[in-house]
C-alpha cells in the first residue's frame, strides 16, 4: 500500500485533532481524575468501529480495532494525566485549571493516539490484523503508575497483545524520533528518611538531638554512594528533593523528614543501592544519637525496548521520516516512564517524539510551567504509529 494515501487521511484528520488537544490542554486532569479527558476520548472514539472499554483502572480507556485477519494484535498506548502546576505561557488556549497543566505533553500523546485510531480505522479493511489503542490514566502516580492496573484488568488480552509501542514528546527538533535498543529509560523509585531526634533549646542544643544535623550528615554522605560504590562505565542519580523539618528558629529540631529519588538502568546497582542508604540512614543517625528510618519504594521499572524490534521500527521510520530524522540512542535516559510495566510483558518499542521547533525553542523542558510542545508533531506522531502498525501488520 503507497504510504501517500495514508498520509492524504492523517490531513484529512488533523485540525480536528489539532482542536481536540487544544481543548484538552485548557481542561487538564491530574493522575486518578481524567474524567473529562476520558469522556472526550469516548466521545470520538465512539464515531469508529471500534469495540470500546472504559473505566479501565479508573478512567483508563480501551478501544480493539479488528482489522481482516486475527494472525496479530498490535498496543499502541497514549497516557492522559496532567501535573500540579501552574501554566504560565502565553497560548490562546492555556490551562483553565488553576495549579494543574499538561507539563509533561500527555495532550499530545493522547491526541495523537486517538489521530492514529481515525486513519487506521479509515483503513480497517486493509490491515492484516488487530490494533489495540491504550488511553491510559495516572502515568504520573508514580511508584504505582496506571499501566499496571491496566495490565492487571486485562490490557493484553482478548485480543492477545502480541507487540506494544510508545511514544512521548522530547525537546529534540520536529520531524525526529529516537529510540535506544535495550534499557531506554531508567528505574525509578522513591525513597523517604525520616529522622528523629529530642528537641530542646538553641541556646543549649547539649540538651538535644538535632535531627537537622543529622539530615545534613545523610545528605551529603549520599552522594557518595555513586562515586565510591559504582564504577566510573556506569551511572545512577540520587537526589533529595524535599525537605521538612523544625517547629522555630531558637528550638532544635527533634524531627526531619526527607524525600527524594533513585534512578538507576540495572537492578543490580538499583539493590546496591538501597543497601549503601540503610546503612547510612541508620549508622549516621545513631552515630549523633537519634534513630532514623528509610522507607524505599520500588517505582517503575526501566522501559526495555525488544532489540529486533527497535532495529524493525528503525528501518520503517527511516523511510518516511528520512534516516538523519531517526535518531539511535547510544545511552537511555534518566527518565521514569511506566510504560516499562508493559515492555515487561510483551516485545515492545518506546520512543522519544521530537517536537522542538523555532517556534517553542528553549521551552521544551518536560514538568516545567513553560513548556510548550510544537503541534506539528502531532501529525508526526500519528505518521510514526500508522507506519509502525501497517508495516508491522502487512
Amino acid at each position: 500500500m503507497d504510504f501517500k494515501e495514508i498520509e492524504k487521511i492523517i490531513d484529512k484528520y488533523i485540525d480536528e485533532i489539532i482542536d481536540f488537544r487544544r481543548d484538552i490542554h485548557s481542561h487538564p486532569e491530574l493522575s486518578g481524575n481524567e474524567k473529562r479527558t476520558s469522556e472526550k476520548v469516548i466521545e470520538k472514539l465512539n464515531k469508529l468501529p471500534v469495540e470500546i472499554i472504559t473505566n479501565v483502572n479508573g478512567y483508563g480507556v480501551i478501544a480493539n480495532l479488528k482489522g481482516n485477519t486475527n494472525k496479530k494484535t498490535i498496543l499502541l498506548r497514549g497516557d492522559m494525566d496532567a501535573l500540579p502546576i501552574n501554566e504560565i505561557n502565553d497560548l490562546p488556549f492555556i490551562s483553565k485549571n488553576k495549579n494543574i497543566m499538561h507539563a509533561c505533553g500527555h495532550d499530545m500523546h493522547t491526541s495523537i493516539l486517538l489521530g492514529t485510531s481515525f486513519v487506521l480505522s479509515y483503513f480497517k479493511d486493509k490491515l492484516n490484523g488487530n490494533v489495540k489503542f491504550m488511553f491510559q490514566p495516572s502515568e504520573e502516580a508514580s511508584p504505582i503508575g496506571g499501566s499496571k492496573g491496566m495490565i492487571s484488568e486485562g490490557l493484553l488480552e482478548n485480543p492477545k497483545v502480541d507487540e506494544a509501542y510508545a511514544l512521548h514528546v522530547f525537546g529534540i527538533p520536529t520531524g525526529s524520533v529516537a529510540i535506544k535498543p535495550g534499557v531506554a529509560t531508567s528505574r525509578s523509585d522513591r525513597i523517604d528518611i525520616e529522622i528523629f531526634g529530642k528537641s530542646s533549646h538553641a541556646s543549649i542544643p547539649s540538651e538535644g538531638r538535632d535531627a537537622i544535623v543529622v539530615a545534613g550528615n545523610i545528605i551529603t554522605s549520599i552522594q557518595s554512594i555513586i562515586s565510591r560504590n559504582m564504577p566510573p562505565n556506569q551511572t545512577a542519580v540520587i537526589t533529595i528533593g524535599k525537605m521538612e523539618g523544625g517547629s522555630r528558629y531558637n528550638v532544635l529540631a527533634d524531627y526531619v523528614k526527607l524525600e527524594g529519588t533513585v534512578r538507576t538502568f540495572s537492578t543490580e546497582n538499583a539493590d546496591m543501592i538501597k543497601e549503601r542508604l540503610q546503612k547510612i540512614v541508620e549508622d549516621i543517625a545513631s552515630a549523633y544519637g537519634c534513630s532514623a528510618k528509610l522507607n524505599y519504594q520500588n517505582g517503575y521499572d526501566f522501559v526495555y525496548n525488544d532489540p529486533d524490534l527497535s532495529e524493525a521500527a528503525i528501518k520503517s521510520l527511516n523511510e518516511i521520516l528520512g534516516r538523519e530524522n531517526v535518531l539511535v540512542q547510544s545511552n537511555p535516559l534518566p527518565a521514569g516512564e511506566d510504560f516499562s510495566f508493559v515492555t515487561k510483558k510483551v516485545p515492545s518499542v518506546f520512543m522519544w517524539l521530537g517536537t522542538e521547533s523555532d517556534f517553542n525553542k528553549g521551552k521544551c523542558t518536560l514538568h516545567s510551567p513553560e513548556f510548550i510542545a510544537d503541534e506539528t508533531s502531532l501529525k508526526i506522531g500519528i505518521t510514526t504509529f500508522c507506519k509502525l502498525v501497517f508495516d508491522r501488520l502487512n
